[in-house]
Formats: C-alpha cells, sequence, structure tokens
C-alpha cells in the first residue's frame, strides 16, 4: 500500500472503468461519481485489485485515511494517513462506523442541514452525499478546492499530446494529465480521443491544500503523500471524462454541416431534394400501375 501513496514516477500508471476495484463493474450506474471521488481521493488510492464493497458501512478508520491522503496529511499507509487525521481532528475515534454528522465536520465545516446525523452510511450512500454536495460553497470554496482540486477544461480534443507525458489540446491549448490520472473513456490510448469530447475535467495541483475544518482555516502547501500532484505547482489533469465515439460522432456531423460553404450546402440540398424527386416518382407510378391494372381486369369481365 505503501507505494499508492508516493509520488508519481511515470505517466503510463493509469486507472479507468475497469480498473479501480474488483467488485464495480464498469456497467455500474454510478461510475462516473466512484471515478472523480476515487481521483480526489476520497475513495482511496487503491490497486485494482481491491475490493470497493459499496454496500458495507464506512468505518471511521477508512475515512479518516481517505480524508489524510485528500487533505495531503503526513502517510504513506491507511493506518499513517488514519493517525495523522486524527490528530489534524478530523475525526475523534477510529472506532466503529462513520456517521453523517462526522463527515459534516471534518469535510463541510458542519454547514450542511443533515436529516439524521448520528445515523452511519453504507459507501454507496457516501459516494452519493459526497457527490451531492461535493460542489456546495463553504465561505468561498468547495470541496473540491479544500483539496486542491478545481474543474478543468471541457471541448473538442483537436489534438493529443504522448510520449512520456499525455495531453490534450482543446482550443489551441495544451493540459497535461497528472502522473496517474483517472480515465473515463471508451479506451486510453490518448490517439482515440481527438475529435471526442472533453465532458468533464478536474485539475490538480501540488500544495494547494486548505486545511482546517472549521472557519479559519489554514493553509498548508509541502504536503504531497496524499494525492498523485505533480512535481510542480503546474496544474495537471487528474481526471478526464470522455463522450463516447458515437456521441463525438454525430457532434463532428453538425460541426461539418454548420462549417460547410454556400456552395457545399447546395449540394447538399440538390441531394436531397432529388432523392425526394425519386421517392415521389416511384410512388407515383406504382400508383398508375395499379389504376391500369384494376382497369385492365374490369374491361376483361
Amino acid at each position: 500500500m505503501s507505494t499508492l501513496f508516493m509520488a508519481p514516477v511515470a505517466y503510463a500508471h493509469t486507472m479507468d472503468k475497469s480498473t479501480l476495484f474488483t467488485d464495480v463493474p464498469e456497467t455500474t450506474s454510478n461510475i462516473q461519481d466512484i471515478m472523480v471521488l476515487h481521483s480526489i481521493g476520497l475513495l482511496g488510492y487503491n490497486g485494482k485489485d481491491m475490493a470497493l464493497n459499496p454496500t458495507d458501512n464506512l468505518s471511521r478508520k477508512d475515512f479518516a485515511s481517505w480524508v489524510g491522503g485528500f487533505f495531503g496529511l503526513e502517510g504513506a499507509t491507511v493506518d499513517e494517513l488514519a493517525q495523522a487525521a486524527q490528530k489534524e481532528e478530523y475525526i475523534s475515534s477510529l472506532e466503529g462506523d462513520l456517521t453523517y454528522k462526522e463527515i459534516n465536520t471534518a469535510l463541510f465545516h458542519h454547514k450542511l442541514e443533515v436529516e439524521n446525523p448520528d445515523a452511519t452510511m453504507t459507501k454507496e450512500e457516501y459516494i452519493a452525499f459526497l457527490t451531492e454536495h461535493l460542489d456546495d460553497d463553504m465561505g468561498g470554496h468547495t470541496l473540491l478546492q479544500m483539496g486542491g482540486f478545481a474543474e478543468g477544461p471541457t471541448g473538442t480534443i483537436e489534438d493529443v499530446v504522448t510520449g512520456d507525458e499525455t495531453g490534450v489540446i482543446i482550443n489551441g491549448k495544451t493540459y497535461m494529465l497528472s502522473g496517474h490520472p483517472r480515465i473515463f473513456a471508451e479506451s486510453t490510448d490518448a490517439k482515440s480521443w481527438v475529435g471526442q469530447q472533453l465532458e468533464r475535467s478536474i485539475f490538480t495541483t501540488a500544495g494547494d491544500h486548505h486545511h482546517g475544518h472549521d472557519d479559519n482555516q489554514e493553509e498548508h502547501g509541502d504536503h504531497e503523500e496524499g494525492h498523485d500532484a505533480p512535481a510542480s505547482n503546474a496544474a495537471t489533469l487528474q481526471y478526464i471524462q470522455i463522450s463516447s465515439a458515437q456521441v463525438a460522432a454525430d457532434d463532428t456531423k453538425e460541426v461539418q454541416s454548420s462549417n460547410a460553404t454556400p456552395r457545399e450546402a447546395q449540394q447538399t440540398d440538390e441531394t436531397t431534394s432529388s432523392s425526394s424527386n425519386t421517392v415521389w416518382i416511384i410512388a407515383i407510378l406504382v400508383v398508375l400501375a395499379a389504376i391500369f391494372a384494376f382497369v385492365f381486369v374490369k374491361r376483361k369481365k
């Protein structure tokens, strides 16, 4: 587990929707929510051979270790990160199961109105709860920003950068992927992304955590153990969500149609008109043939 919390050493260590957890298939209805939380560390930084066990209750220890990683606290194992989170008073105990009151304290500064604060939650419920409140404003920042993350670019991927590092080019600007990005796409082959739509992305920046869980926050900028922060302070993409090839193909057709020259548009209209005329001619001929056949049969009688 210790290697899972080290700074990235290569750009080939990507995770996609098929390699998150052994018990989370690609067709899971909330797979995108799982990938987003996994990418920012609030579902840990598990290896592909680990199970999520989504229907199990979330323990305080697991949550504390995820919080330790999310906020970049000192630690290289689950135990070390959990203890660091407890030391920073994100959670009071590592025993038993997590309650909504405790998650509200640790991540939301008591800002949320929780219906049953003392109730425990399954991991499925935890995922749904965080996803619902991920972008809530908590006095000038969101939960994403507290962990040193921010929403990234969207749009058509015009080209990609490949090699030792991977990047996407959108509107003429290059955005590099982090050392260990989470990729929601039909393929992790970057070249196949050209022409497809980047529907959502999340930046990560080194050392940009907002520590503290009260209204007087303190920023610390020297911890990188918690998530896959880049070696420099340059923002990189930790999560990318790319549309399917079919959606991108439809979008490309629309773009081509809108960008067609007057002559091309005229040729298209002429082709459509010609096809329509042909259909009408055939229909008329069929009707006439039926009439002639009816008259011929009647006269013969």
